[in-house]
């Protein structure tokens, strides 16, 4: 063999090799063009299940006991009345939507959420997380994975928006303003901040750093969360460059009326949910100190909520585990239950889901991925429910929705295109 053809050979060898390396950085980093082979696959596979083209996790088998239509009531009469504010993926626009419906399941309002007016040439299908209904009839939207928050009018356009920042995971009412998570680089980021905002401006009005204002306060909070004493965070990685040591995902404030029922706290002070450490704390407004901190025993959860009753509960998604469950946790005892047990009362969510107790007594449970919001007794029972219809076997992913009283709004729903 000749010297040319081995150098031929060779330089052969090293282009396949660093293609090969190539691709395989491009895989790991999740970059194009793996990003869109990936994205090719997953709609191929859509197809094939359910004959339409959808991006990947956003659809899922409907159980076999769940009604083959929207909106079922099931008890009338022990329906709390009022309106449902649905965030799901509509399977027929490839959009997500808002829709707002009445207890009859007529729709009263829907739009378009639509990324692209948010962000100038962005994709318009960003992941929308959680849509919160303002009294007027404007939503307050974040997308979790790409910078954004906005507050939306009727036909879903932009009042007023903020891009330089990622919002994620929650939008909760205080005293004065709403709280959500704020992050320079949210996924797996340990850059990340408490903010409570003005609605009708889009103003940050507090900010809470967790690490500077929470952790490094005392040794005291750095135990609590977990942290080896010489543990160096770092404010600018991805996610895959670092373990996502925490992944915030809810912020809620004790409000005033429900103070009273938790004496070891006061009123302003910040329940939060930790998912990664499987963690929930309430967090002094005021000090920082991390007055209370329990590990499960729900696990990778979401959505904690202070209880007039003075206890918590959380919607715990045991993820791999196939049932998901609302956990009521005394914060004075530590003694955890599960709201359900024994009831016969399935689903099963895996990652996101949200729970609300309703002014009759009932629960609403939002159960995301399997597309699918109950309204549910103390006892279990389902009194009625939407599911997020493609076909007779599939659902489309639900990942927000929430409950007002007939009182609450004072606006219009109407869009005046």
């Amino acid at each position: 063999m000749n010297a040319r053809v081995i150098s031929t050979a060779g330089a052969i060898f090293l282009v396949a090799a660093g293609a090969f390396t190539a691709g395989m950085w491009a895989t790991y980093k999740n970059w194009w063009p793996w990003e869109k082979a990936t994205e090719l696959q997953e709609s191929w596979r859509a197809y094939r299940a359910v004959g339409k083209f959808l991006p990947g996790d956003t659809y899922t088998r409907r159980k076999p006991d769940v009604p083959d239509v929207p909106h079922t009531v099931h008890s009338a009469s022990d329906v709390a009345r009022g309106i449902w504010v649905l965030n799901r993926f509509d399977p027929e626009t490839v959009m997500y939507v808002v829709d707002v419906i009445d207890t009859d399941g007529n729709v009263l309002s829907e739009r378009t959420i639509d990324y692209s007016l948010i962000v100038d040439g962005a994709h318009p299908r960003e992941f929308t997380h959680i849509t919160t209904l303002l009294p007027d009839g404007s939503l307050l939207v974040v997308w979790d994975d790409a910078p954004g928050m906005a507050r939306l009018d009727a036909c879903g356009k932009p009042i007023w928006k903020k891009t330089d920042q990622i919002y994620h995971h929650s939008i909760e009412k205080g005293v004065n303003g709403y709280w959500t998570w704020q992050s320079a680089i949210w996924n797996g980021g340990e850059d990340q901040r408490m903010i409570r905002f003005d609605p009708m401006t889009g103003d940050i009005l507090e900010s809470i750093d967790l690490i500077d204002d929470v952790i490094a306060k005392s040794q005291d909070n750095h135990l609590k969360l977990v942290l080896p004493e010489d543990y160096q965070f770092d404010r600018t990685t991805h996610y895959g460059d670092r373990a996502d040591i925490f992944h915030p995902n809810d912020v809620e404030e004790l409000l005033p009326e429900m103070a009273a029922a938790f004496p070891q706290f006061a009123a302003g002070d910040l329940l939060v949910s930790l998912r990664n450490i499987d963690a929930i704390a309430v967090i002094g407004r005021k000090d920082g100190r991390v007055k209370w901190i329990q590990y499960g025993p729900w696990y990778h959860q979401h959505d904690a909520d202070f209880q007039p009753d003075g206890t918590i509960t959380v919607f715990s998604n045991y993820t791999d585990r196939f049932r998901s469950a609302i956990l009521q946790v005394d914060p004075k005892t530590g003694v955890t239950r599960d709201l359900f047990a024994g009831k016969g009362l399935s689903f099963d969510s895996f990652i996101m889901g949200k729970h609300q107790h309703l002014p009759n007594g009932n629960w609403q449970i939002t159960s995301t991925i399997q597309g699918r919001v109950m309204e549910v007794t103390p006892d279990g029972r389902i009194v009625q429910e939407y599911n997020n219809i493609i076909d007779d076997r599939f659902n489309a992913i639900l990942p927000y929705a929430e409950f007002h009283g007939p009182e609450y709004l004072t606006g219009d729903l109407t869009c005046d295109k």
